[in-house]
């Protein structure tokens, strides 16, 4: 069955079989509370599973929100964050730019629960807006002119990490991807050029026409502790290197979406390494959405002329 409408029960049964065979933990209770605190949430917006190709890591569940919801207030109220969280304070910052017309969403971990909060800035937007709100951090903050450098200039979305106490800005990336360029972006991490048949494979499955390239920073000292390239909407049936338990993931997380999409993104760090992340489409219209914020799909050209473009910024 293709359908938009979201279920708790269903919900929660699929993230059970879903975490077992890719042997990661889940916990009823947690994922029940989540519900219960952003069950709208689920219903009206798109969902989506996500996991990595690491052997034990985490199964997470997204909601991508279609209005202005306030994530942070929730989460309070929840006893998922504390009362005075920094980072949900810069969430709130971020989600008054614009006119209020940024929309918040957010990330769980099948097992703990909430995990990171998300902000959709309602277009691509100029870095110096976003790096300039109250609550960003200085360190972060003064990051600003090395991404210039390297033509990263516009930023659809932004994240905080409320486990591992990071920030993630989402840049609209120039393609087609180049050696030149991927080696500087890995470099941002401290990470080596991935070898020539990596590349070959990201140059093949991200979009010619721009990508998505996130950068993960640590508040206190403005280290860019992991980037990462996407590909968004892989081709149907086309999957480039991504080893059993990723095959797993994909074959095992349902979709009653309207249209799949499956995802993939190259993670590259100084510590630990170079590691793949997955997305998979649950419910909800997920590439409709996707359409509305101009984003590239993997192996695109060009973006579709056809849609609007919200809120873009130059």
């Amino acid at each position: 069955m293709r359908s938009r409408e979201f279920s708790d029960a269903r919900f929660l049964e699929d993230i059970r079989t879903t975490a077992e065979a890719i042997g990661a933990p889940f916990s009823y209770a947690t994922t029940r509370a989540v519900l219960d605190a952003y069950g709208p949430a689920f219903g009206e917006g798109a969902v989506l599973l996500r996991t990595t190709d690491r052997t034990g890591d985490d199964l997470n569940y997204r909601f991508y929100a279609r209005r202005p919801v306030d994530t942070v207030t929730v989460a309070r109220r929840a006893g998922f964050i504390a009362a005075d969280d920094a980072l949900g304070d810069l969430v709130q910052s971020w989600s008054g730019l614009y006119e209020g017309t940024a929309e918040q969403s957010c990330d769980f971990d099948a097992d703990r629960g909430l995990t990171k909060a998300w902000v959709y800035l309602n277009g691509t937007r100029p870095l110096d807006d976003v790096l300039g709100v109250a609550g960003v951090p200085s360190p972060v903050r003064e990051r600003g002119p090395a991404f210039h450098r390297m033509g990263l200039d516009h930023v659809r979305h932004v994240a905080v990490d409320y486990h591992r106490g990071t920030v993630n800005l989402y840049f609209r990336a120039p393609g087609p991807i180049s050696e030149a360029q991927c080696a500087r972006f890995t470099a941002l991490a401290g990470a080596a050029m991935p070898d020539d048949h990596l590349f070959k494979e990201m140059a093949t499955f991200l979009s010619r026409g721009a990508y998505t390239f996130a950068v993960t920073i640590s508040p206190a000292t403005g280290w860019v502790e992991r980037v990462a390239f996407y590909a968004l909407k892989l081709p149907e049936g086309q999957f480039p290197t991504i080893g059993g338990r990723l095959s797993t993931f994909f074959e095992t997380a349902p979709s009653y979406d309207i249209e799949d999409m499956n995802a993939v993104a190259w993670s590259f760090g100084s510590g630990s390494g170079t590691y793949i992340k997955a997305e998979r489409s649950y419910c909800g219209d997920l590439i409709s959405l996707i359409k509305g914020w101009n984003t590239f799909f993997s192996q695109s050209n060009t973006t579709d002329p056809a849609l609007p473009v919200r809120g873009e910024g130059r």
